[in-house]
């Protein structure tokens, strides 16, 4: 036998073109072409990957994102054409992408959602996700939890204007009052069936400064749209029955703070700043109870960050001795999240709470430490899925 190196059988150039077109093509089957090998592609809902997200049972708009160029294409559930991308166009870091409406009404648990991508009138790629799917959640209130009937001014009752408000004498009481901002640099302050309208582009629509003793109770925390970020901070305050809407964050939880019966909901969200009903970067000496904490609004497509959000960036850095007892969680990435490197123990804890379906990826994220018991979902009676944080 010779011992130069044997050829190969040539192919003829009929076989290697078919070659090309089926992996350009990907035979229909979703592979991209060799040149888009280093990308993925992903379908968006809301902001973020479909991947593990609880998605609502009706029409929603999902984006599908791909290095192939495609210039439309259909959504499907096996057989079934549930939407259609009517176009698509190419952004700055060369991912093409298109838009449609997918209509999941009627569907339940985890499915799979294709969209077959077509450029001109070729096949260039279908790309396949596992969606999980949770009945669409209206931002509703179950019976028997703080709402408008039992939160804020009470009906009937005359409010007198008087603008801004700084309180320094301690012991002083508010009452009937439709205040602008507020400021507290008194203790032992009460307001009650008062107003708090805050039109003031500032960090607190209630400023509690360095005192103790603040009590509002049957009154309402506005921020005008989100013009003031948070609704109160940082501590030495009670809430009670206290309806809080309109702010970038809801009350800030700091050290001895109390909130009980009261409505924490329709904030808004601003570039740069973690929207939740409730937040603590740090504190002690914490209880919530009997409140209706969902950060979102009724019919706005968005989950905000959290109902409850904790971690200890700030301060001592520390967590210590907060409860969380009978309240109706709902919407969020996750209704309630504490952050993996939160410094916490099991003083902090989550007792006999309720959630609604809405969380985007589910209702508890939370690591090790955090005490949980008798956590349940509204409608079933049955105990909530934890995710572990780390």
């Amino acid at each position: 036998m010779s011992t130069a190196t044997a050829r190969r059988p040539r192919r003829s150039r009929t076989l290697l073109a078919v070659a090309a077109l089926v992996a350009a093509l990907g035979a229909g089957a979703g592979a991209a072409p060799a040149a888009h090998a280093a990308a993925s592609p992903l379908m968006n809902y809301d902001g973020g990957t479909v991947n593990n997200a609880r998605i609502p049972a009706t029409s929603i708009a999902i984006e599908t994102v791909t290095p192939v160029a495609f210039d439309r294409g259909v959504y499907l559930v096996g057989t079934a054409q549930v939407g259609t991308i009517g176009s698509a166009s190419a952004g700055p870091d060369g991912a093409h992408r298109g838009t449609g409406t997918v209509d999941l009404t009627g569907r339940s648990g985890s499915i799979t959602l294709t969209a077959k991508l077509y450029k001109g009138k070729h096949l260039v790629q279908n790309v396949y996700k596992v969606l999980r799917l949770v009945p669409p959640t209206p931002v509703g209130i179950p019976a028997g939890w703080p709402n408008a009937d039992t939160t804020g001014v009470p009906a009937g009752t005359v409010l007198t204007p008087v603008g801004d408000v700084v309180v320094t004498t301690p012991g002083t009481v508010l009452d009937g009052l439709d205040m602008g901002c507020l400021t507290v640099r008194a203790a032992n302050v009460t307001v009650r069936n008062s107003k708090v309208t805050c039109a003031d582009d500032r960090l607190l629509a209630v400023a509690v400064q360095d005192v103790k003793g603040f009590v509002m109770e049957d009154s309402e925390i506005d921020g005008a749209n989100g013009t003031a970020e948070v609704a109160i901070g940082w501590g030495g305050y009670t809430l009670r029955r206290v309806e809080v809407r309109g702010t970038q964050d809801g009350p800030r939880l700091g050290y001895d703070v109390v909130i009980t019966d009261s409505w924490v909901h329709g904030l808004v969200r601003h570039a740069g700043v973690h929207t939740d009903a409730l937040q603590s970067t740090s504190g002690e000496r914490i209880v919530v109870r009997h409140n209706t904490l969902d950060p979102r609004t009724a019919g706005v497509e968005d989950f905000l960050n959290s109902a409850v959000q904790l971690g200890t960036e700030t301060g001592t850095k520390r967590l210590r001795n907060a409860l969380f007892e009978k309240n109706y969680f709902n919407g969020g990435t996750y209704s309630v999240n504490v952050a993996c490197a939160a410094n916490v123990d099991s003083s902090v804890v989550f007792r006999d709470n309720r959630f609604g379906h809405g969380g985007k990826y589910g209702p508890v994220v939370v690591p090790g430490k955090v005490k949980l018991s008798g956590n349940a979902w509204s409608d079933t009676g049955t105990a909530v899925p934890v995710a572990k944080s780390c």
